[in-house]
């Protein structure tokens, strides 16, 4: 359907002849390519659920809501945090699973005089650095870290983020009885950042030993000789794996791979790439191949499409439709771009909604003679739409769209950021995989454009609407705010953790964390929770300042937060991040990390390590009043109640040994503890309770200077 008297003008079309860049890198999985400096591809697939067909004017939602409810109807269509794979603090079996993968380039492992293994394990600091910014440097520290995990299994392997400020500090990056593997990527870092890397790493590497720790740094490839100059012996530079092999290790569906390449005689382009790229080349390929296309066919194809800029084709048919003033088609393909994979009725619905937000007044045509959304659909053409999967062709064309127009027609950037902000509150019956597309391609956009976007968008969709206020609170939890408010979270999970865009995203969250209002606080606590598995130092920071805001919907938020990345990360380690939360602790924090600590605890006791429970209570003594304190040991002794008679020592004894036998913190401790009333603690009410306060006076007069 084209309308010929309509004004194109906002769009902007294709009035520059300039070329369009390089296609989207795929995201980094596993672990097993690369942090690219170069913005990745974010698209994630749905679960695939769908949706029942609804007019714009949410009639459908409205008669769901009434049948099964307003939780049934948010459950419906509520994003899910992302997985963050191969970042942050490193899981032991995708580490492995990672190894099982991994060709090993030359030089790398191998405990021959030389090798980048053993210089590391002898000297406990590595620096890595490729011939280009995306050579697998991180795919190879991982595969380092895994090495030296078989040798010291008691050994963690964990990322830590050079954002602003960043230095290397034993302080804060190691943890007395949790040997590491520490993994720091400097390529994205800022000048001031690199400075301090250099500054601080002599010393830093002094103090390795003492926490039988290591640490890999990855270098920008230019600053690889002055490094080198300062630091002689520690700086390897990476070597490339046959890429022929790579791609066979990848490759799926496919009985004899090494044939294929050598029949398609492909090897001498495939040995040209790097890993990263050889590893995205090989999906395409196992992904066209799983759909049915013959081997040789898929290989090749995918070569084609990788040699030539997907966007050209469709410049030039973008041109001619611009031409034709058929501004349906141009709505219908920034739709398809947006909500890929989407239901028809959804695709036509952000159609029309584009076409209002570019002014385009559209003929009234009532209901009975409307076409129907497969119908306005199918004026894309087979050549650029498959009816069946409502995604767009060839595929990847999908993560071009949005990003072609923001490059190509800077008139038409006002419209699209209009567009999207306001389609999750127009239709507001979008299912789970669309709500992700949705904020996926804005993650996309915003590779292209800059953070802002990213954040600017999360905002307005965390935005409490007045109507939605309940009694003038600050926020509210109301259904339609949860439903855009998971798109807000899904979107900035997603860039904070992006190797571009993760340092602004990160520093706005945290300027968030305290001076935000309720809205922005709770999004940035719901944010924290699904970063917090991967990088618990940067998520936990965020929510101590969270944890005194006045609203109880945040502080809520952040109890659950907190609660989901202590079970993620076991008692020990969480208590060892949680020791920072006594720092000027108001009544309000203290109150979430007893609640928290306490539930931690009753969950796993008997995994708690008494040397962190040693530096929590160490930390809580130091810097808390004793009336400060009360709530936390009362939260603590009630776990211990909870166990044998016989196992309460493994609590009790940690607060004994936090005093250091001086008089004044065994006082601290006396009273912090002094919460039954009565000298017997009979007033406690529960004799178990009782009975753990009586064991720790008991303990407490035995190490008393005085009576010792």
């Amino acid at each position: 359907m084209s309308a010929v008297s309509y004004d194109v003008d906002a769009f902007g079309m294709l009035d520059s002849p300039e070329p369009v860049g390089a296609r989207f890198e795929p995201p980094q999985s596993t672990g097993l390519d690369e942090v690219p400096t170069q913005p990745p591809a974010m698209s994630v697939n749905g679960d695939g659920n769908v949706t029942t067909y609804g007019n714009i004017d949410q009639s459908v939602t409205n008669l769901l809501q009434l049948i099964v409810g307003k939780d049934a109807a948010d459950a419906l269509a509520r994003a899910h945090d992302r997985e963050h794979n191969g970042r942050g603090l490193q899981d032991r079996e995708a580490l492995e699973r990672l190894a099982s993968r991994y060709v090993t380039p030359p030089g790398l492992l191998g405990e021959q005089r030389g090798s980048a293994f053993q210089v590391l394990h002898d000297r406990r600091v590595l620096l890595i650095a490729g011939e280009g910014s995306a050579c697998g440097q991180f795919s190879a520290a991982l595969r380092l870290g895994y090495e030296l995990q078989e040798k010291h299994p008691e050994l963690v392997v964990r990322e830590e983020l050079a954002d602003t400020g960043f230095r290397l500090q034993a302080k804060t990056l190691l943890v007395a009885h949790e040997p590491a593997a520490v993994l720091v990527d400097l390529r994205g870092a800022g000048r001031d950042e690199i400075q301090n890397v250099r500054r601080g790493l002599v010393e830093f590497t002094d103090q390795l030993e003492q926490y039988r720790s290591y640490l890999i740094l990855i270098i920008p490839h230019n600053l690889a000789p002055a490094f080198g100059e300062s630091f002689p012996g520690r700086v390897h530079r990476l070597a490339k794996p046959s890429s022929v092999d790579v791609f066979v290790r990848h490759l799926t569906g496919v009985e004899n791979p090494h044939e294929l390449v050598e029949k398609s005689g492909v090897a001498q382009c495939v040995e040209r790439l790097w890993p990263p790229k050889v590893k995205d080349l090989a999906e395409a390929v196992s992904d066209r191949i799983n759909r049915g296309t013959d081997p040789d066919a898929a290989l090749r194809a995918v070569l084609e499409t990788e040699s030539k800029d997907p966007t050209t084709t469709l410049r030039a048919e973008i041109t001619r439709k611009q031409q034709a003033e058929d501004t349906e088609w141009l709505a219908l393909l920034l739709a398809a771009g947006l909500l890929e994979g989407a239901s028809a009725k959804h695709i036509a619905v952000a159609a029309d909604t584009m076409l209002e937000h570019s002014n385009v007044a559209r003929e009234q045509v009532i209901p009975l003679l409307r076409p129907s959304p497969f119908t306005r659909l199918h004026h894309l053409g087979d050549d650029y739409f498959d009816l069946e999967t409502c995604e767009l062709k060839p595929p990847g064309l999908g993560t071009q769209v949005l990003r072609h127009f923001w490059r190509e027609h800077p008139d038409v950037h006002d419209t699209l950021l209009e567009w999207i902000r306001d389609l999750p509150r127009q239709i507001e019956d979008l299912n789970r995989k669309e709500l992700e597309r949705v904020a996926d391609r804005v993650a996309e956009l915003a590779a292209e454009g800059g953070a802002d976007i990213a954040v600017s968008l999360a905002d307005e969709w965390a935005r409490t609407a007045a109507a939605d206020r309940s009694d003038g609170a600050e926020t509210s939890d109301h259904w339609k705010n949860r439903y855009r408010r998971s798109i807000a979270v899904r979107l900035l999970t997603t860039t904070a953790l992006d190797a571009s865009l993760g340092r602004s995203v990160r520093q706005k969250l945290w300027e968030w964390s305290r001076d935000g209002n309720a809205d922005r606080k709770l999004l940035t606590a719901e944010v924290c929770a699904g970063i917090g598995q991967v990088f618990p130092r940067i998520a936990l920071t965020r929510l101590k300042h969270l944890a005194t805001s006045e609203s109880e919907t945040v502080r809520r938020a952040v109890l659950a937060a907190v609660l989901q990345i202590g079970g993620e990360l076991g008692v020990s380690t969480f208590l060892r991040y949680m020791a920072e939360w006594f720092d000027d602790a108001s009544p309000a924090r203290l109150k979430i990390l007893s609640e928290s600590v306490a539930s931690v605890l009753a969950e796993r006791t008997s995994d708690i390590d008494s040397a962190a429970a040693v530096a929590f209570w160490d930390r809580a003594l130091g810097s808390m009043a004793p009336d400060d304190l009360r709530p936390v040991a009362e939260s603590w002794l009630r776990t211990a109640a909870n166990l044998e008679p016989e196992e309460r020592g493994a609590l009790v004894e940690p607060l004994v040994a936090a005093t250091r036998g001086d008089a004044r913190r065994i006082a601290q401790l006396q009273y912090a503890s002094s919460f039954g009333t009565l000298p017997d603690f009979t007033s406690i009410g529960d004799k178990r309770v009782a009975d753990s306060v009586r064991h720790l006076r008991t303990r407490l007069d035995e190490v008393h200077p005085v009576w010792r």
